[in-house]
């Protein structure tokens, strides 16, 4: 069988990688939006879920060293003053750029077409999926396909086109400080900073030895003004955390807005079904979630683990099918769970503290 995967992020290329051993597939088609060398974005947690998915997928490689071992968050106040400070199952922050080219080369030969979008789907009379149409007009043709094209998914809104992604009600501002010391300073720990009125917090993990990524969480209807340009990020940033704890002003010190991110944060509401025909939807484009749950690129390690596994055997685009089937049935449970999770959590930010302390804000 031919695959083609749309979308060539985490979920992408862990599908790539996972297909690997599967004797009945041609090396992978990936087609991916952005142009080579893009930025690839900044950081995140490899939970254990994600990192068990990953021993699946690829055990040569030796994940945990992709980055910095977490194994305890702090829960802070905005002055400083500790709330909770729980141990975690081990976990790993990594660099978002690191870990795809690792993934990349878990794909092995996979064959990557960069800054081409995909502009249709052809079906035969059967209802089975047969190529996809690039922007330029190209078709690249197919026996299997996955649409790992993200929250913003091009593939869902073509397959499932009553899908509806959540109201923006929270956005984050993901940053990397070049901090050597303050890397040392964090160590294995996750810190958040919660204000006492809610609705605003800032978190801090060390990703290297030299480089800490840290985000900006806040209530975007209380501030609706703040727009994506480095000037404005910074300034409303600087503003907010004046008199905050040093470490937060460390990394605001040594941070170069220009390199920030702006997320306007959504989630879908959970689907009927993951997959159609012979295609099946993969990572973000199938379960968006809140980052309150940390379970964005882990859920879609998981997804691709398991996909690999269930087309194990698979000859035929009918029985390529029948594993999607199975896939959206096994893993729908878990993904309504994280959107119900990430409301609880997105709630539970939103409030004051009021005497009570904030939630951890991972979700396995």
């Amino acid at each position: 069988m031919r695959p083609v995967i749309i979308g060539g992020g985490v979920a992408g290329c862990a599908i790539a990688a996972a297909l690997r051993a599967n004797g009945a597939v041609e090396e992978p088609v990936v087609v991916e939006r952005r142009a080579s060398g893009a930025p690839a974005g900044m950081g995140f947690i490899l939970m254990p879920n994600g990192l068990d998915a990953l021993a699946r997928i690829a055990p040569e490689f030796d994940w945990r060293a992709a980055g910095r071992a977490i194994d305890r968050v702090s829960l802070r106040r905005a002055d400083g003053t500790v709330i909770d400070e729980p141990e975690i199952e081990p976990a790993v922050c990594v660099s978002r750029e690191r870990f795809l080219a690792m993934l990349r080369e878990a794909a092995g030969g996979a064959r990557f077409i960069e800054g081409r979008s995909v502009a249709n789907l052809a079906r035969d009379e059967d209802g089975d999926f047969t190529a996809i149409r690039l922007d330029d007009g190209s078709e690249i043709a197919g026996d299997v396909f996955f649409g790992c094209d993200g929250a913003q998914s091009r593939t869902r809104g073509m397959v499932f086109p009553d899908a509806a992604l959540g109201e923006v009600v929270v956005k984050e501002i993901v940053s990397v400080a070049d901090s050597a010391a303050l890397a040392a300073e964090l160590g294995t720990t996750f810190r958040k900073y919660h204000d006492e009125e809610g609705g605003f917090a800032v978190g801090l993990l060390a990703e290297s030895d030299a480089r800490v990524v840290w985000f900006v969480q806040f209530d975007a209807r209380r501030w609706p003004e703040v727009d994506a340009s480095p000037e404005h990020l910074a300034a409303f940033v600087g503003e907010r955390i004046a008199g905050w704890p040093a470490d937060v002003r460390a990394a605001f010190a040594a941070t170069d807005f220009r390199r920030s991110h702006l997320w306007p944060t959504r989630d879908l509401h959970p689907l009927a079904s993951l997959a159609e025909a012979n295609l099946a939807l993969v990572g973000d484009a199938a379960h968006a979630c809140l980052p309150f749950t940390s379970q964005g690129a882990n859920g879609a390690l998981v997804d691709a683990a398991l996909l690999g596994e269930l087309l194990d055997g698979a000859r035929t685009p009918r029985e390529a099918a029948a594993a999607f089937a199975r896939y959206s049935e096994l893993r729908r449970p878990h993904h309504r769970r994280m959107f119900m999770e990430g409301r609880r959590l997105r709630e539970d930010f939103l409030a004051p503290l009021a005497g009570r302390g904030p939630s951890v804000p991972l979700v396995r």
